[in-house]
């Protein structure tokens, strides 16, 4: 966590600050413990940068917290906080964003994150950190090639083998226009073949041109941007019409060579903007300096907000059917990390291997309909929507209208795709259905799993991913963010940051990560169940189990010794009015909490949410696993 890196200027810490900013030695446990603060806090919210000598410890002491933390936020630096939290939030978080002050190629990578930055710094939709489709950011180009260039290209720098390299391609496109446009042009089957023989050479074309650009760019820019690929689809497209749907002879030179120069401009538009990146004149310091890149060259208008480390990560296989994208979105979007916890059970009997086996349901009720966004998605989350084949990365192809089928809603679902993000395959009224990453961007932006999830992540972040975090106080923080985003979300990400660094948790030097240091307003915490699950239990169980007289003798809003005065449990009594041991407390509750069966599952004819659910199940594990230690002892 950026809480744990290093103070970026070294020999500055709140331990030992440089002599000129010193205060005088006081015994005032409040003032060296404020200015502990405000280090930590420059720390965080500057990009990794503690109290410098441009800082006047002594006035910022003077200042209510809350106004240094919102003039910490006001330095430029805090881009790359928000920056970097934004990767976090995405599963991406690198150690440094910069070396040497240059921003490494990773910081560039998700588009999402650099737009929803850029947007937080000048007052716009901080929430385009949702966004799966928006502008693209590409970064400087690589001034060190991945491998070493062929005997032919030996000596040139990376920048000059570019320029060779376009020019060679460009020079293959001028020549074919050429061929229609001299005083006597070709003849029409001659151009024809002409049209053949650049088509059948297109892998030594994409070659050429791959050669002077790394790994990234080429998956990146060079096949989603369709650098190469839509010009030499033009000219295929051509030679289809005019050459193979007709005799030879009877093509138009005509038609040939303005599709040739249409190929031609389309590749020139192209690489005349990826050339704006070289690192010669585009050096971004800040991040309201990294620049857009037109996608109007590539005839587009949004970009698929995954990018090469994304895309790497996430390989689309001819066996898991997207699975690994649709589990990255539950966990980092809503951040739901797929722990098998029972299910409800379907109105309807599910069929197929994942349907028939129950701990598999479990997962696949969800994961299968989110991976099925990404269903056109092949390699490098390429599109393959206009194809008829979609090629996996493991380098397998399929029949993409076939393929898609195993997302077609069954009959009398009211809907074509059984796509979304699913709750409770039983009461389909908790679910929200799509059918396009369009559908899928709305429905991140309209669930409120995915703000609270972004407050858990945020908290994390500023204090520690392994600190335990009461319910109540998360649902707080996440009604505060959720009420003024719908007004002005930049403005209510900077009120979130500025509620926990004030908070009773992030004040602590040496906290206990088992321990909740804030609460929601009016909680119970004198002989309250452990914070990790409080909230859980009052939200779900509360209504039936509490107080003496709970169902099944349990009371879940109370936490009391156990019969052998070693451990902690909850009131349940049996028939007798004799209290259960507590892990048959627990073996019951691990019991009710994963059956699939309404009749036994609690809450009973309830929706509890997935993470809650998780989150509960994950405890009493825990709790039964400490109780068996301990009786072996």
């Amino acid at each position: 966590m950026l809480v744990d890196q290093p103070a970026a200027q070294p020999n500055r810490s709140p331990a030992a600050p440089p002599t000129t900013q010193r205060v005088q030695p006081t015994t005032d446990e409040a003032v060296w413990q404020k200015r502990w603060w405000i280090e930590k806090t420059a720390r965080i919210l500057r990009g990794g940068y503690g109290l410098g000598p441009s800082d006047d410890i002594n006035a910022l002491l003077a200042l209510p917290e809350e106004e240094i933390a919102r003039r910490f936020m006001k330095d430029v630096r805090f881009g790359d906080t928000i920056l970097d939290f934004n990767m976090y939030f995405l599963g991406f978080k690198i150690d440094d964003l910069k070396e040497d002050g240059v921003y490494k190629r990773p910081a560039f990578d998700f588009s999402n994150a650099v737009a929803a930055a850029q947007a937080l710094l000048t007052g716009g939709d901080y929430l385009k950190l949702f966004d799966l489709e928006g502008p693209f950011f590409m970064p400087p180009l690589p001034t060190v090639p991945d491998d070493p260039p062929a005997p032919e290209d030996a000596g040139l720098k990376l920048e000059d083998l570019r320029l060779k390299a376009i020019d060679e391609v460009e020079a293959i496109f001028v020549g074919l226009h050429e061929l229609g446009t001299r005083s006597k042009p070709l003849a029409a089957a001659d151009y024809c073949d002409k049209f053949g023989a650049m088509i059948n050479d297109s892998p030594a074309i994409h070659d050429k041109l791959n050669r002077a650009f790394n790994d990234s760019e080429v998956f990146t820019v060079m096949m989603r941007g369709r650098v190469l690929i839509e010009p030499l689809e033009i000219i295929a497209r051509a030679h289809q019409r005019e050459c193979l749907e007709q005799p030879k002879a009877q093509a138009s030179v005509k038609n040939l060579t303005a599709a040739a120069w249409t190929a031609l401009d389309r590749y020139y538009r192209a690489v005349g903007e990826i050339l704006k990146f070289e690192p010669s004149h585009y050096k971004p310091k800040t991040v309201l300096e990294m620049k857009a890149f037109d996608l109007s060259v590539f005839n587009m208008d949004k970009w698929l907000a995954f990018g090469f480390e994304q895309s790497t990560a996430l390989k689309n296989s001819s066996t898991n059917f997207n699975r690994r994208r649709g589990a990255y979105m539950l966990k980092h979007f809503f951040c739901d990390d797929l722990t098998p916890v029972g299910f409800d059970d379907p109105q309807q009997h599910v069929g197929g291997a994942h349907g028939s086996d129950t701990p598999c349901y479990g997962c696949h009720f969800k994961l299968d309909p989110m991976a099925g966004f990404f269903r056109d998605r092949g390699t490098y989350f390429f599109d393959y929507a206009a194809d008829q084949t979609l090629t996996f990365d493991d380098g397998a192809e399929i029949d993409r209208a076939k393929y898609s089928t195993a997302w077609r809603a069954p009959k009398g679902a009211g809907r074509e795709w059984s796509t979304g993000y699913v709750r409770s395959p039983r009461y389909e009224d908790h679910n929200d259905y799509g059918t396009t990453i369009e559908d899928l961007t709305r429905i991140i932006h309209k669930a409120p799993e995915a703000k609270r999830c972004l407050m858990k992540r945020l908290f994390e972040y500023l204090v520690a991913e392994e600190q335990t975090i009461d319910g109540g106080y998360l649902d707080e923080l996440t009604r505060s963010f959720e009420q003024e985003a719908a007004k002005d979300s930049s403005a209510a990400m900077k009120n979130a940051i500025v509620r926990i660094v004030l908070s009773n948790t992030y004040r602590q030097s040496n906290p206990d990560p088992r321990a909740c240091y804030d609460h929601a307003a009016g909680a119970k915490v004198e002989n309250a169940p452990p914070c990790r699950v409080a909230f859980i239990l009052q939200k779900n169980c509360s209504q039936c189990h509490s107080g003496p007289d709970g169902n099944a003798g349990l009371d879940l809003t109370s936490w009391v010794p156990a019969p052998d005065g070693k451990s902690h449990t909850f009131p349940h009594l049996d028939r007798a009015r004799k209290q259960f041991a507590p892990h048959e407390t627990l073996t019951r509750m691990s019991e009710r909490l994963s059956a699939s069966d309404p009749n036994i599952r609690m809450p009973k004819q309830m929706v509890m949410s997935a993470q809650e659910r998780q989150e509960l199940f994950r405890w009493v594990q825990e709790e039964l696993t400490r109780i068996a230690k301990e009786a072996t002892r």
